[in-house]
């Protein structure tokens, strides 16, 4: 262990005793497990080019075959001195076309063998991708027979009827009866991945199968090219000891065999390399997949975090507020527009009449329009005057005011209704909603707190997805499910659009059809139409069916 001193004297054999079972090294580890890859973390791997590697390999066949070019005349020029030199080489000669015969056969297995190395290596990777599939589904299913599902769902539905549950227990077997009836397709989707890797096992095995029986007939056939080739070799050094004007061209052709396998041990190399490259980039790949979808994990948690909080905001912001604020507003802004519909009301103040004071031996005069002759006649107080009005009616009555409509909107109706009023039809409806109002706006003064509204149920789902995730828990912003509906809504436009297309296009053919068979040509782009009945220098055809080629 490493210890840290801000100390200027160097530590003593004790305290080194004692700080050596110390091993902060060995916290560091741990921290470093702790520590979370990011991206920037990774270092980039780019994707090995696929086309650079053929490009190099195409030149190192070329390379190869001007080699082999080389080495094929080589061949000719001795196998013309053989042929040359009479009796001598007819051993040799024979040797020769065996061997050639036997490798010639060899090549041809050698060929098939890497055919079905090919196949075995196609067949793996379907393998893989099957077995992957399957795997996934078998995670995602708790049951694996439609049967099974019908008969935990029936069970669930019993409990439900002949229990007494809860609403969050009657709920949650809701729920659990959706998912269930949900995992139907996967099951059938789980069968067909199931006899899809059986059958690619199969396969598998067969390839296999195919190979061992070509490698036992290589092996078989390689045993009989070495006999040959240990024969020709002792015709050519029986031969050989004759002659030595070959010498060199034998060189030449060790020597040009030596390159050839040197550039194939570079195509070799080439190879390996890219699929070292290939597995580092695959490798990467998973890596920033892995944080991609952990750094989403929190980036959803944060969401749902900061939902939350808002959402405990908003209903701490609820409870502080009057419950009746809404309706006192209304109940005001009522009480104001009832009030000018009010009828004016005339007060007449009656006057008594006091008894006035004369002096003696004066006397009354009655005022301008009075009778003084009344004093004298008796009977003239009892002569009623007639109003100037028609009827003769006194003109100091008051009139009965008219009641005049009041026009309202589909919004007002509403707003009284909401305090659980009847909007006034005309103005006689006026002075007692008045009233009522004035009672209703006391009572809202000492009214007790609202009823809490129960959450509405949620709508049931059509079927859902197979790939469903956890419902989240009451009052949560299921980030998912929005992304879902958003991608739902998009599929079912553009589906709508293309039905519509396909609609149009329809109609287009039948119209096309029928102006052919009545002998008539068809124009137009997307509407179309006859142009001998709709023609700018004139047609034949009307008004309407003007509107109609072009869709209107």
């Amino acid at each position: 262990g490493r210890t840290c001193r801000h100390t200027s004297s160097p530590p003593t054999m004790a305290e080194e005793e004692v700080v050596a079972p110390e091993a902060p090294a060995a916290a560091e580890p741990e921290e470093k497990k702790e520590k979370v890859l990011t991206i920037n973390d990774l270092k980039k791997v780019n994707k090995p080019d696929e086309v650079v590697l053929k490009e190099k390999v195409a030149e190192e066949d070329e390379k190869i075959a001007a080699l082999q070019a080389r080495l094929t005349a080589i061949k000719e020029s001795l196998d013309s001195r053989d042929n040359g030199r009479g009796e001598t080489n007819s051993e040799l000669a024979a040797a020769k076309a065996k061997y050639n015969e036997a490798r010639a056969e060899s090549r041809r297995l050698q060929q098939e063998k890497r055919n079905i190395y090919d196949q075995i290596s196609a067949a793996d990777e379907l393998k893989k991708q099957q077995q992957d599939l399957t795997q996934r589904l078998r995670s995602e299913l708790s049951f694996f027979s439609v049967e099974e599902i019908d008969r935990k769902i029936k069970s669930l539905e019993a409990h439900q009827q002949t229990s007494s549950l809860s609403i969050k227990e009657d709920k949650k077997i809701m729920e659990d009866i959706k998912k269930l009836a949900a995992n139907k397709p996967m099951i059938k989707q789980y069968d067909e991945a199931q006899e899809s890797l059986k059958g690619v096992r199969e396969h598998h095995n067969n390839l296999y199968s195919q190979l061992k029986a070509k490698n036992s007939e290589l092996t078989s056939f390689k045993e009989e090219e070495d006999k040959h080739r240990e024969e020709m070799d002792g015709a050519r050094a029986r031969d050989e000891a004759k002659r030595s004007d070959n010498s060199g061209l034998l060189k030449e052709r060790d020597s040009i065999r030596g390159k050839v396998n040197e550039h194939r041990d570079e195509i070799r190399r080439l190879r390996d390399e890219f699929n070292k490259q290939r597995g580092e980039f695959l490798k990467y790949q998973k890596d920033v997949r892995e944080i991609k979808n952990r750094e989403y994990a929190k980036y959803k948690a944060e969401r749902q975090k900061e939902y939350e909080e808002e959402k405990k905001r908003r209903d701490e912001e609820e409870a502080k507020r009057d419950p009746w604020e809404e309706e006192k507003a209304i109940c005001e802004q009522l009480i104001s527009w009832v009030g000018r519909y009010l009828p004016k009301k005339v007060e007449e103040e009656k006057k008594e009449d006091a008894p006035i004071d004369v002096p003696k031996g004066a006397k009354l005069h009655r005022g301008k329009g009075t009778n003084d002759g009344e004093e004298e006649d008796p009977y003239a107080g009892l002569i009623k005057k007639k109003s100037k009005r028609k009827g003769g009616k006194d003109a100091a009555a008051p009139e009965k005011p008219k009641a005049m409509k009041i026009a309202l909107g589909p919004e007002d109706f509403a707003i009284f209704e909401k305090l659980g009023f009847k909007a006034p039809s005309t103005t006689e409806d006026c002075p007692k909603l008045y009233d009522e109002l004035l009672e209703k706006k006391e009572w809202l003064k000492t009214a007790p707190p609202k009823k809490k509204k129960p959450p509405p149920a949620p709508p049931p789902a059509a079927e859902a997805p197979a790939e469903e995730a956890p419902a989240p828990a009451e009052g949560e912003f299921d980030l998912a499910a929005h992304e879902k509906a958003e991608l739902e809504k998009k599929q079912a436009d553009a589906a709508k659009k293309a039905k519509e297309k396909e609609e149009l296009e329809r109609l287009n053919a039948e119209k096309d059809a029928k102006l052919a068979a009545e002998g008539k040509r068809a124009a137009g782009g997307l509407h179309k139409f006859d142009p001998d009945e709709v023609d700018v220098h004139g047609g034949s055809a009307t008004a309407d069916d003007f509107m109609d080629a072009f869709g209107f």
